[in-house]
Parts: C-alpha cells; sequence; structure tokens
C-alpha cells in the first residue's frame, strides 16, 4: 500500500511540474507575438528580439547590396539580422517582421526596411502597416490593419477594413460611398484618418 502511495505522490508531483513548464512555454510564445512601438520617438532607434526583449541603439542603419545579403547596423558597428528579431525602428520608420503578419504572400523586396517586414505608416486606434512584394510582374503594394499596438496584423482587404470602422459612422459612411480616388489606397487610408480623428495622427 505504501509503494502505491509513493507513486501516486510522485505522478501528482511530476504532473504539476508538467503544467508549469507548460504555462512558462506559453507566456514566452505570447511575448513573442506581441510587438509595440508604443512611447518610441522619431529619434528612438530599437530593436525587439525575437523573445520579446528591447535594445536601444544611437543610430540604426539598413544595409543591403548586390553580394549582400540585407541587415540592420547598430552604432555603425553591431550586425543584426533579419531572422533576429521581431520590430525595428530607426530614424525613418517603425518595421514588424513577416512573422507578426497573416499574409501568405511572399515578400523578398528589400527596398526601405528588411525583406518581408511592413512599415507602419499610420498610427491611432487603427494603425496601418504596408510592404512591398512582387506579384510576377511588378513590385506593388501590401496593406495590413491593427486595432490598437498590441492587436494582431491582419492583411487589408475592404470586408475587413468595414467591420473595423463600424463604430464610426463617418468612416464607414466615407468608405463605403462611390467616392472615387487615386491611387486606390488613398481611400482606405482617408477613411482610417477619418476614424482615428479624435487623436493626434502621426506618419510612422
Amino acid at each position: 500500500m505504501k509503494p502505491t502511495m509513493q507513486a501516486i505522490a510522485v505522478l501528482l508531483c511530476a504532473t504539476m511540474l508538467f503544467n508549469s513548464c507548460a504555462v512558462s512555454k506559453n507566456a514566452v510564445n505570447i511575448t513573442k507575438i506581441t510587438v509595440s512601438n508604443s512611447g518610441a520617438t522619431a529619434n528612438n532607434c530599437f530593436i525587439q528580439l525575437n523573445d520579446g526583449t528591447i535594445k536601444q541603439f544611437t543610430t540604426l542603419k539598413l544595409v543591403t547590396g548586390i553580394l549582400t545579403t540585407p541587415h540592420l547596423l547598430g552604432d555603425d558597428q553591431i550586425i543584426i539580422n533579419p531572422n533576429e528579431i521581431i520590430a525595428y525602428q530607426n530614424e525613418k520608420l517603425y518595421a514588424v517582421t513577416s512573422k507578426m503578419l497573416t499574409s501568405k504572400r511572399s515578400a523578398a523586396v528589400a527596398s526601405e526596411t528588411l525583406p518581408g517586414f511592413a512599415v507602419k505608416i499610420l498610427s491611432g486606434k487603427l494603425n496601418v502597416y504596408y510592404r512591398k512584394y512582387y506579384n510576377g510582374a511588378n513590385i506593388a503594394d501590401e496593406y495590413f490593419l491593427q486595432n490598437g499596438n498590441d492587436g494582431f496584423i491582419v492583411s487589408y482587404s475592404k470586408a475587413v477594413l468595414k467591420n473595423m470602422l463600424k463604430e464610426d459612422n463617418k468612416a464607414l459612411e466615407y468608405f463605403s460611398s462611390k467616392t472615387k480616388s487615386s491611387p486606390r489606397s488613398k481611400k482606405m487610408l482617408t477613411a482610417v484618418e477619418i476614424y482615428n480623428s479624435g487623436q493626434l495622427m502621426t506618419k510612422n
């Protein structure tokens, strides 16, 4: 009887230890998918590592070239590879990795940012990101939407945006109207600006 009780006690301890590890692992995963530049300023250069850690720099430059794998250079000496980070901000922009996006497209274009990274172009209650990708013939733009700083970053579509704008009749009416704009993204961006009009709008 005694050995049986000891075996049960050992089994209970092992189960509790396993559950504790599982919770800890989930906490790390949540950290990895949370990106935010709240409180960042135009002169605040930083990277956010895959584990969520933030590292600050005085300067952060994008390095590209014909025989060069695109990467960031922190303070003119520290090499940062794209697979090491989930987000970064330099003097020009704030960008997040493709791992944070819901798109199925492969975007290896590196012009103003690291390959596949999306740049934040509007900030507010609703954030807008975009990135460049090769559509088989030309370089095209792909847009993404994010509710708040810590929400999921989802691919833009008319249906998705209408759902996000449903709290604001003015923004929704404008976006649903037959008003034409060129380029087509201008109407989407204007609708988001109307939605965010209660806050100070910023680009990047």
